[in-house]
Order: structure tokens, then C-alpha cells, then sequence
């Protein structure tokens, strides 16, 4: 009895430790905006998987332009975030993919007829889609509580595993109609782009210990933001002066 009474406490404080952190606003939307970010990139990066053989004229050589395209990316992506933060990262990295979508429309080859612009723009694109997914392991860990990570990386997870889960359809869209497809991979890059502008920078700050101190931290930041745009007082003050 006393070892079920335990366990039923124990439940108990974790639910309302977990109520506590849903409750704070800016968590909670930090939270979303992730989960949201996790899905399109496992969903691209996993279709991609299913889809290369759909992709260009030789099977073979689609995998093998898939495997270097990722072993490079996963050689440069720490750099990437180490010189220009986890934020302009994840923007660079879906602005690409965007873009190199949208060049994958454009019929042209190399000359050779094995290598077309399609294949080459889709491993572009690829690269940098596995980029995104390898860099919100981390972005994810330092935008979390210390004691709230494990639940957020929890979440995130299974918003991936979603996208992975309907990645596979992606196989059956390029199928079906493969110009269609990538304009909806190019529009799915477009919204994760948009994605991080609603998340702090994490690169060289400590981790927050909670999500009050995350609420804290971005109600300072719109203070200081109120503090530099300059009143309209201010702006009738300076042009008086100029008139004179």
C-alpha cells in the first residue's frame, strides 16, 4: 500500500509540475512553434528517403547522391551553427530548401543524361533539410528548462515520428505528380522558414533552470525593444530641432 500510494503521488506531482509548465504562455508557444518545426523537417527529410528512386534517371546513382548529400551536411551543420547561432541557421537552411525546390521544376540535364538539374537541386535540397533535423536536437535542448527538457524533447519526438509516419506518402505524390510535390516541399520550407522568427537566440546564453525564467526573459527582451524605438515625442522633438 504504501509503495502504490507512492506511485500514485508521484503521478500526481508530475501532472501538476507539467500543468505549471503548460501554463506559462511563452513556453507553451516556444513549445508548439518547435513541435511544428520537427514535423516538416523529419517529414521532408524522411520522404526524401522514400522518394529518391523517383528522382532522377538512375536509381543508384539518387542513393548515392543521397548518402554523400547527408554525410556532408552532417560535416557542416556544426559550423554553421556555431558561427552563425541556431536561429539563422534554421532560417538559412529552409530558405535553401525552398529555393532549391523550386529550381528542381526547371527540365535541364548535364550533358550526360544521368545527372539532371532536378536530382541536383533535390540533393541540395536534401542536405540542407537533414542540416534543419540534425541542428533542432540541439536548438530544442537549449531552448529548454532544465527541468522541462526530457518532456519537450518528449513532444517533439513524437511530432517527428508523425511527419515520419506520413512520409512515406511522399513516394506515392511524386507518383502521382512529381512537379506538384515539390512545390508543396518548396511551400512546407517556406513555413518552417517562418518558424524561428518567433524563437530566441540560444547561442553562448545558459540554458533557462525554468519556464518562468523563459516568460521573464522575453518579456526583458520586448522592454529593451520598446526602450530603442524612439517615441513619438521624440520624433517631433528632433523635428522641430531640424526645422530650426
Amino acid at each position: 500500500m504504501t509503495s502504490k500510494l507512492k506511485v500514485e503521488n508521484q503521478q500526481k506531482s508530475n501532472l501538476l509540475c507539467f500543468y505549471k509548465f503548460l501554463v506559462q504562455m511563452e513556453m507553451t508557444i516556444q513549445l508548439v512553434t518547435q513541435m511544428l518545426m520537427w514535423f516538416i523537417a523529419s517529414f521532408l527529410y524522411s520522404g526524401f528517403g522514400y522518394s529518391w528512386s523517383k528522382l532522377g534517371k538512375d536509381i543508384y546513382l539518387s542513393y548515392v547522391f543521397a548518402a554523400v548529400g547527408e554525410f556532408i551536411a552532417y560535416i557542416a551543420y556544426p559550423f554553421a551553427l556555431k558561427y552563425l547561432g541556431r536561429k539563422k541557421s534554421m532560417i538559412m537552411y529552409f530558405v535553401v530548401a525552398g529555393v532549391t525546390f523550386l529550381v528542381a521544376l526547371i527540365p535541364a540535364d548535364f550533358g550526360n543524361n544521368k545527372i539532371t538539374l532536378e536530382q541536383f537541386s533535390c540533393l541540395i535540397g536534401n542536405m540542407f533539410i537533414a542540416s534543419a533535423f540534425g541542428s533542432l536536437y540541439l536548438y530544442t535542448s537549449e531552448l529548454a528548462p532544465d527541468f522541462q527538457r526530457g518532456k519537450m524533447l518528449s513532444l517533439c519526438n513524437i511530432s517527428a515520428r508523425m511527419g515520419a509516419f506520413l512520409s512515406p506518402q511522399a513516394n506515392l505524390l511524386f507518383e502521382w505528380n512529381k512537379q506538384a510535390t515539390l512545390v508543396l516541399f518548396a511551400v512546407l520550407s517556406t513555413i518552417a522558414t517562418f518558424v524561428p522568427l518567433r524563437l530566441p537566440e540560444t547561442r553562448g546564453q545558459e540554458a533557462p533552470t525554468s519556464a518562468a525564467e523563459i516568460q521573464e526573459r522575453k518579456d526583458n527582451f520586448r522592454n529593451k525593444k520598446r526602450e530603442k524605438e524612439p517615441t513619438s515625442t521624440t520624433l517631433q522633438t528632433d523635428s522641430v530641432t531640424n526645422g530650426n
